[in-house]
């Protein structure tokens, strides 16, 4: 062999050693746990591969623990800790989980479209959330800041739902529900894939809950003054269609939420003070196959959200909180592979929000305190290179410039480095930075003083991270994975007192610093019979002191078995360590939770499943956050049963 060969040999092996670790990987754990990954580049790729530490939960594991919700999905993956106020959920990640924000430091994308609206910034994975866990084929959760691709938003991590097409779930399927305080729940959803290349998902979902009898004591009221207003209505549906390289989705929301926690100083124990949610999105995609070295792609979506508040205080005033936001957005991609061992991607993103409404004001006597109508316009373009440097060695590295109406041009850089000393195994080093701009309702919310005041001056907030991952497949069916982090917020957007008692004032003050490990281990037998187990050990802090409501440590773990003929057992708990109460709060002890399914399957057609969430009826509590000043901290769900009912056609 010539000198010239030798040195090319390796090169020209490659894609036949990535065949044979395909091959090996196939017959793998991570082949059964979703191998594919969409969620760190935008495009799909090996889990191992990515250029980011990704957990991965899918639609077997979620269908046998009996989840309805993405939240439930979400909670189940390590590092996540979840706290519920009693209007919203929140979600924290990695001890990050501030009080009074809108979960703005994390993106979910719904099949890649980003459903972070355009005046709070937040995605609520609850039941504020159009999509049904059973329309998820798998949850991907990305750590870590990937703004190098995705902007803002992404700064502690990417949530990827990747969604049913008809091909997955063929046919008609009916569920119903019933459960504890009076909860009822449909679905139907139907898909066909044709031989034409057509490919449709249609889902619809209805849910109805009186909800719990709070104890509330700070409120002074007798709990039986507190029955039924804890109540629940949400309808949403979703639709997807494909033929060829073109698809179109669409999803919409309406949730009505009764408030029974008196938030923002309202009437205890009174009906009346609610809040409506609504959402939609549309879009239609152009995504081609490769062209020999070229792949191209243009997404175009609309969307938009609408939140009215309805408070009722003394003397029968009647308080108004209205917002509405829309946004249209672009997305044009080309992927090229024409240099030896790389793969560019190339992208342009536009975002346009035409209106960004907020409006408060008393019903009678009639009075106007706020009627702010702001826009924002962002543009971006971004330039990724995974480069394949040998047959063990690989390199990412990732630049994204927005340029954001008045705040300038901001850069989120990004590198990663793989090593796979052999198949089924990974080791990455990754670095990266990342900014938010503030949002439309930090900057410019403004209710004459009663709970905040406008700061039109707030400037973005940057984070920077170094994390360390490994994973590897023990065996054929077993994995470990192993995390190490260091991340640091700067310039963070917290609410702060302003100086008037009871009124906030988001300002640039906070400074986070998190650090941690994490662990875990899975283990899947055959289908139907597997476990996993995770612990996170975290240290969140700013200005040397603990941070408010960050966990120490997180444990969670699942186990899943076939009994009988056509039975199953699925178990599922999570504990978290004790966490710091905002000044003037109650402080919330270390908790367990755990919750049980069992599931009957009558052949294949029809399907019931009896899930008992919080199994030892435990008193859990969140720390209260700012629109819970009355009380001290709030309470979690108690135990609850529910039975479902599945007919497949």
């Amino acid at each position: 062999m010539t000198p010239l060969a030798r040195r090319c040999a390796p090169w020209l092996l490659l894609p036949a050693l990535a065949a044979a670790q395909a091959s090996h990987e196939d017959d793998s754990l991570e082949a059964l746990l979703q191998r594919e990954v969409q969620g760190p580049s935008r495009y799909a790729q090996s889990l191992l591969d990515a250029p980011a530490a990704v957990a991965v939960f899918g639609r077997q594991e979620a269908e046998l623990l009996g989840h309805q919700r993405v939240s439930e999905m979400l909670a189940r993956l390590p590092g996540v800790h979840l706290g519920h106020t009693r209007q919203y959920l929140s979600v924290g990640l990695r001890g990050l989980n501030r009080p009074g924000d809108y979960n703005a430091r994390m993106l979910v994308a719904i099949d890649g479209f980003r459903s972070n609206d355009a005046l709070y910034d937040q995605a609520l994975p609850d039941t504020e959330f159009p999509l049904a866990a059973e329309w998820v084929k798998r949850l991907e959760l990305v750590y870590g800041p990937s703004s190098s691709v995705y902007g803002g938003n992404a700064l502690l991590g990417v949530v990827n739902l990747v969604t049913l097409d008809g091909a997955d779930a063929p046919g008609l399927r009916l569920k119903g529900s019933l459960g504890s305080f009076g909860s009822r729940r449909a679905l139907l959803q139907f898909g066909q894939a044709d031989a034409g290349g057509g490919d449709l998902f249609v889902g619809l979902q209805l849910q109805k809950s009186r909800g719990e009898t709070l104890e509330l004591p700070e409120l002074s009221v007798p709990a039986a003054q507190l029955r039924g207003l804890d109540g629940l209505q949400q309808r949403s549906l979703f639709a997807k269609y494909r033929l060829g390289a073109w698809r179109a989705s669409l999803s919409a929301l309406q949730r009505d939420k009764d408030l029974a926690t008196a938030p923002y100083g309202t009437l205890p124990g009174q009906s009346g003070t609610r809040y409506r949610d609504r959402f939609w999105h549309a879009e239609l995609a152009y995504e081609e196959d490769w062209s020999q070295a070229l792949r191209r792609s243009l997404r175009l979506g609309t969307a938009g959200t609408g939140f009215d508040g309805h408070y009722q205080y003394e003397q029968g005033l009647v308080n108004r909180d209205v917002a509405r936001s829309r946004w249209h957005t672009l997305d044009a991609r080309l992927q090229w592979r024409g240099w030896l061992n790389h793969e560019l991607l190339l992208g342009l993103e536009a975002r346009s929000v035409p209106e960004g409404l907020q409006r408060n004001f008393d019903l009678d006597p009639p009075a106007a305190y706020l009627d702010s109508r702001e826009r924002s316009h962002s543009l971006g373009l971004y330039l990724q290179d995974h480069w394949r440097l040998s047959p063990h060695w690989q390199l990412t590295s990732g630049l994204r410039a927005d340029r954001i109406r008045g705040f300038g041009t901001r850069g989120s850089p990004r590198l990663a480095l793989v090593y796979r000393p052999r198949p089924g195994e990974a080791l990455k080093l990754m670095l990266g930075t990342a900014f938010r701009a503030p949002n439309l309702a930090e900057r410019f919310y403004d209710d004459g003083g009663i709970s905040q005041q406008a700061n039109p001056g707030l400037a973005p907030e940057r984070l920077r991270t170094a994390e360390l991952a490994w994973e590897r497949e023990l065996d054929a069916h077993s994995a470990f994975s192993l995390n190490l982090y260091d991340t640091r917020l700067h310039d963070g957007i917290e609410p702060q007192p302003s100086g008037f008692e009871g009124v906030m004032r988001y300002d640039n003050r906070g400074q986070f610093h998190s650090r941690g490990l994490q662990l875990g281990l899975q283990q899947r037998l055959r289908s139907e019979q597997q476990w996993r187990l995770d612990l996170a050990l975290l240290q969140a802090r700013s200005a040397g002191q603990p941070l408010s409501n960050a966990p120490r440590w997180l444990l969670k773990g699942h186990w899943i078995q076939p009994l009988a003929a056509q039975w199953s057992l699925a178990l599922e708990a999570q504990g978290q360590g004790a966490r710091r109460a905002a000044p003037g709060g109650q402080d919330v002890d270390a908790q367990w939770l755990a919750h049980a399914a069992l599931r009957y399957s009558a052949g294949t057609q029809q399907h019931w499943l009896l899930r008992v969430e919080n199994l030892a009826d435990a008193r859990l509590y969140d720390p209260a956050g700012p629109e819970n000043q009355a009380l001290r901290r709030v309470p979690q769900p108690r135990r609850s049963l529910r039975l479902d009912w599945e007919l497949r056609f």
